[in-house]
């Protein structure tokens, strides 16, 4: 389970299946909720994307600008 919450390609899967949901329903509220859930699987797989990112450590560089 842990190994999905940590898969950005599974919650932008997810993202693409509600707006495909979205896209049926003819409730304007629905697919206004819908879509809210596809941004949040949007949201958390920018999330599980920066929690692949390799941490600095104390004797890393710091990038300069």
């Amino acid at each position: 389970m842990s190994d999905l919450l940590e898969n950005p390609e599974h919650w932008l899967k997810r993202a693409e299946e509600a707006r495909t949901i979205a896209e049926g329903l003819n409730d304007p509220e629905a697919r206004l909720m819908m879509l809210g859930v596809a941004r949040t699987y949007d949201t958390l797989a920018v999330r599980a994307e920066q929690r692949a990112w390799p941490k600095p450590g104390p004797l890393d560089p710091v990038p300069r600008k």
